[in-house]
């Protein structure tokens, strides 16, 4: 997993490191749709109203974190976040941008909310409560649900997959998080190989892969991961970091709420149809590898270029094969972006990976997130 320490973030806005926003054009594209009218479901760690985060843009929500055993009758609320991640998340999509806090890609956009105990010592029981979360989510109106986490896969997937169908029959659009273990890994998101579910690596700003995003024939878009704004310092401060696959699932959640936004009669394999067709190929010049998958989403394609085919509204756009490609990343030329994990981990002398009955979770706050593994789901 590839962690980075992190420095707390400057205050001033022109300090603010989010070049990606100026790349993807957000400025313009929010002429034509900031979000507006679109749910996305964040299922996570919980999110904690912080400054940069409007009370308006967070639904109430819920949880189905388990309570200790030693206190069964614990409540844990879904606007409260021990870890910060999923506040982290939330604000990658819906952030305000007040005081050079983060700004969100899609700020017209709903959160929904749904807490579960990642990145708790009670991490084993992540499974069955994303399932919960993905019902509920799917219930209650999300069009996008954004899972920054992951499982091995030699987690029981009999709750999950039942559940992600589920709200793919209700019209939702699933985003997973690859992982971040970097090259030469086998631990890739279980969740991402699932039919229909679209599997997110990170790219550093040249959209390059960064060094520790897992890979495999489950990739199917990427997005900016590298020094981004992540909640540290127990959730009580902004600082600077690694986003990982997991900020940059969020970012291709927020590009999904923007296209659906413009186009609320699309369905959800018309969105992923044409975030496919308008992402920044590879930098090898394939059609698709296993490190970005088709490419770095490029909602502005659609917004401003009006490119993209939605084509049919039934048929799933990852159902036909395509070819699997594993070429060695060009290594980035971006030092700052570019951070081995065994560095990594060093600096910050954190894990967030917690051994419970033999499985594992995982989240990382800037820390990229997920713990894996993948097959293809053609």
């Amino acid at each position: 997993m590839a962690v980075s320490a992190g420095t707390v973030m400057p205050a001033a806005a022109d300090t603010d490191p989010r070049g990606y926003l100026k790349i993807m054009k957000a400025q313009e594209m929010w002429k034509v749709a900031d979000g507006t009218g679109i749910t996305v479901a964040v299922i996570d760690s919980g999110v904690k109203l912080v400054p940069g985060l409007r009370s308006e843009s967070v639904l109430p929500g819920v949880s189905f974190m388990e309570p200790p055993l030693e206190h069964p009758d614990q409540k844990y609320p879904p606007h409260e976040d021990f870890v910060g991640h999923g506040t982290t998340m939330t604000a990658a999509i819906v952030g305000d941008g007040s005081a050079g806090r983060p700004q969100g890609l899609a700020p017209g956009a709903k959160v929904l909310p749904i807490r579960t105990s990642v990145g708790t010592p009670m991490a084993f029981a992540v499974a069955s409560e994303a399932a919960k979360g993905l019902r509920y989510a799917a219930d209650n109106g999300a069009k996008v649900i954004n899972l920054s986490l992951g499982m091995t896969s030699d987690w029981p997937m009999d709750k999950i997959k039942p559940a992600v169908e589920y709200a793919q029959s209700k019209g939702a659009l699933v985003f997973a998080a690859m992982g971040n273990e970097g090259e030469g890994s086998n631990w890739t998101n279980a969740i991402a190989a699932l039919p229909g579910v679209i599997g997110v690596g990170a790219v550093d700003i040249n959209g390059e892969p960064m060094p520790f995003t897992s890979s495999g024939p489950d990739t199917d878009l990427s997005s900016f991961g590298s020094k981004v704004p992540i909640r540290c310092k127990e959730n009580t401060a902004w600082c600077v970091a690694d986003g990982g696959t997991s900020y940059a699932t969020s970012l291709a959640s927020a590009s999904a709420a923007l296209v659906w936004s413009a186009h609320p009669d699309w369905t959800a394999n018309q969105v992923a149809r044409v975030l496919i067709q308008t992402a920044g190929a590879p930098v090898d010049g394939s059609k698709r590898n296993d490190w970005v998958g088709y490419g770095v989403v490029r909602p502005r394609m659609a917004l401003l270029e009006r490119a993209g085919d939605p084509g049919a509204p039934d048929t799933d756009p990852l159902a036909a094969p395509a070819p699997a490609q594993t070429p060695t990343p060009t290594p980035s030329t971006d030092q700052t972006a570019a951070v081995p994990t065994a560095s990594a981990d060093a600096e910050s002398g954190l894990s967030w990976q917690w051994p419970a009955l033999g499985a594992v979770v995982a989240v990382s706050l800037g820390l990229g997130i997920t713990v894996i593994v993948k097959r293809r789901r053609r």
